[in-house]
């Protein structure tokens, strides 16, 4: 197993116009790659609950993960709320999941898109940085079909209660 420390966690939720993400603000977190072929990871996340952010026990979620610093490419993951600690102020999260897209995935559609757009030479390669940086408006595509595909198989449930 390899352990991370959760840097940042945000939570996709569903609306009539696409796909938001809600920052949440964490306290503490470890991530866990489980190594067990099945590409399992485990999330803990220490976070005071809000109106607008109250998981439950058997919630999936699709969620991205940040580890260790800011630099860090965020990771997309589909994940169910497994078990929910209370501490002396705040809770413990415990989410089990796998990832919905790699890093490598995403890449790939970038530079894709790019090259459909007819960009070459140096241009292609600043063009790339540029939108790799930013996960604009390709990256909201590609949230938006994971979230359409995981609701249309009934894994995922609303965020807020």
């Amino acid at each position: 197993m390899k352990t991370y420390r959760l840097f940042s966690l945000r939570v996709f939720e569903g609306h009539e116009n696409g796909v938001t993400q809600k920052n949440i603000p964490i306290e503490n977190g470890l991530i866990i790659d489980v190594e067990d072929g099945g590409k399992k990871w485990l999330v803990d996340a220490v976070f005071e609950e809000t109106e607008d952010f109250s998981p439950v026990e058997g919630q999936t979620l699709l969620i991205e993960v940040v580890i260790t610093s800011k630099n860090n490419y965020p990771a997309t993951m589909v994940v169910d709320v497994k078990k929910i600690t209370t501490l002396s102020t705040k809770k413990s999260f415990l989410f089990e999941g796998h990832m919905a897209i790699n890093r490598d995935e995403i890449i790939e559609l970038i530079l894709q898109g790019i090259v459909e757009e007819g960009i070459s030479g140096t241009d292609l390669l600043n063009e790339f940085k540029k939108r790799k940086g930013e996960r604009g408006e390709a990256m909201q595509r590609i949230v938006d079909n994971i979230y359409k595909q995981v609701q249309s198989q009934g894994k995922i449930t609303r965020a807020t209660q």
